[in-house]
């Protein structure tokens, strides 16, 4: 039975390998793809985990290999994943979600903090999707002054990219091609990328009263000048969204063009109320029952799913500070009972605090005055401006109902000046404070290299202006003043406690009989 076994695995290894004249052995199953060297390689959030920052709602999804997921943003405007690149090109492989034939796959990048460019593809057919996926390279070519610098060794200069979905054609990828060379994990820039705030802008504001609307803008212009794809592209002309890309913070948007209250206007819609708890926002044009395939983002079953928080299956950044910006499409346009839009206000609040977002700070937007006529489709009357009051005082019942300390009544003034420095002064003691209490941390703990929120909300003011400031000074000098003054009293009762010689000053018998005082009290 042995000799069997024996001769069983001589023929086994006799078909695996072959002699060569050296007498050494090569294997004839030798998979050569596998171990050939590529000029480029494929990065994926599972790979590389903290080279992938993701912002917004993303879902994970298996492809044609199991070890090869997709990663796809929801149909919520403005999610984006931020990916770590070190060299000066970098391909995307896309996955799209098959939703039939589109025009334009399209979506927005931009890199090391750049503006906002749209990068559209040729029109294809998504339900006809192949493993291979589609190759879509990034234009560098901004980057070239950048880049100029090389040092003896070659080296492949860091960059970010972020990738912004447009909800039209949800953005949908496997990972990204990088040059061939040694990948970075990325750990001291992923724990750098989760300090950076991350805010969360749920409501269009008084983007819903804007000429065309957030979601039927037609004097909207989208970046470089191309033809907007939807009206949801809009979105990148909002205040929120400028709010955002100024600060320099991380953004994610929660609108979808209805109001807060369930069939507030002729669609009979349900509300954002409703809809912020779902995994994608309805079409704002109602149901779509003539999409068949369930695997099509747009699906009734996909929309209506139900999402869980925190994400499940994609790790994101948790948002820090929520902005609740609603009533607009309520109150003045659609002229909807104060009272009840207050109650609803409440429990929405509620749930955001007990089951989206239990840590973060909550900052409800009320508006006091009104826009510019100019930027406005609601006519300013009687009526509008007892609207826009009535608003006001519902928000701040809302929020007073609450009696929660994280959940704070935030007034923004208009008509002065332009709104993002209204908004900005509301919303930057809360992102980057500039009042004393800053100033003293920096003298407390040392002053650090400012960032970007803190440079923008430093010259706008904030809420802690430089009165405050300049009397916070006032009250250092004063302290420093007296400090000075009774320097000896203090360094006498440390001395008193600790003992001159460990203080290092000389003991007062010496110096006393150096004055020619005996240490009994007599002369010498």
């Amino acid at each position: 039975m042995r000799l069997i076994s024996l001769s069983a695995l001589v023929l086994l290894a006799a078909s695996v390998f072959a002699q060569d004249p050296n007498g050494g052995a090569h294997s004839e199953v030798f998979d050569r793809q596998k171990y050939t060297v590529l000029d480029q390689l494929l990065i994926t959030p599972k790979t590389h985990p903290n080279l992938f920052s993701f912002t917004g709602r993303w879902l994970r999804s298996p492809t044609g290999h199991p070890h090869s997921p997709a990663y796809h943003a929801t149909l919520w405007p403005g999610n984006s994943v931020t990916i770590l690149i070190f060299g000066e090109t970098v391909t995307v492989k896309l996955l799209p979600k098959p939703q039939g034939r589109v025009e334009h796959y399209s979506f927005v990048v931009s890199i090391d903090g750049g503006p906002d460019v749209r990068y559209n593809t040729d029109g294809f057919d998504t339900s006809a999707q192949s493993k291979d996926g589609h190759y879509i390279p990034i234009d560098f070519n901004a980057l070239k002054k950048a880049t100029q610098k090389r040092t003896a060794v070659a080296t492949l200069e860091p960059h970010t990219v972020r990738i912004t979905s447009i909800a039209v054609t949800p953005f949908s990828f496997e990972g990204v091609m990088v040059q061939n060379t040694q990948i970075a994990q990325g750990h001291t820039w992923e724990e750098a990328q989760a300090r950076r705030p991350t805010v969360e802008f749920i409501g269009e504001g008084i983007d819903a009263e804007r000429p065309g609307g957030f979601f039927r803008s037609e004097q909207y212009t989208p970046p470089l000048g191309e033809n907007p794809e939807s009206p949801i592209d809009a979105i990148y002309s909002t205040i929120h969204y400028k709010l955002a890309e100024n600060l320099a913070v991380r953004h994610s948007h929660y609108s979808a063009g209805v109001c807060l209250l369930n069939s507030c206007d002729a669609r009979k819609l349900p509300g954002l109320a409703e809809q912020y708890f779902y995994t994608s926002p309805l079409d704002f044009t109602g149901r779509t029952p003539g999409i068949i395939d369930k695997w099509d983002p747009r699906h009734l079953e996909n929309l209506e799913t139900p999402w869980r928080f925190p994400g499940f299956q994609v790790k994101n950044n948790i948002p820090s500070l929520v902005v609740v910006d609603v009533g607009i499409q309520d109150v003045v346009m659609n002229h909807q009972n104060s009272t009840l839009y207050a109650r609803e206000l409440s429990v929405f609040l509620a749930r955001l605090r007990s089951q989206a977002h239990p840590t973060a700070k909550f900052l409800v937007i009320a508006h006091k005055g009104s826009p510019r006529q100019a930027s406005t489709v609601v006519k300013s009357d009687f009526a509008s401006t007892a609207n826009r009051q009535d608003l006001y005082a519902a928000t701040q019942n809302a929020v007073k109902a609450l009696a929660d300390p994280g959940i704070i009544f935030t007034p923004v003034k208009l008509g002065r000046e332009e709104p993002e420095t209204s908004y900005l002064r509301a919303i930057c003691p809360y992102v980057a404070p500039t009042g004393y209490v800053a100033k003293a941390r920096e003298v407390v703990f040392g002053a650090s290299q400012p960032t970007k929120a803190q440079k923008v909300c430093s010259e706008i003011g904030g809420a802690e202006g430089s009165g405050t400031v300049l009397v916070f000074l006032v009250i250092v000098g004063m302290c420093g003043v007296f400090l000075w003054m009774a320097r000896s009293t203090v360094v006498g009762a440390v001395a008193a406690v600790v003992g001159r010689k460990r203080l290092g000053l000389p003991e007062e018998d010496a110096r006393l009989m150096e004055a020619g005082v005996n240490v009994n009290g007599k002369v010498g």
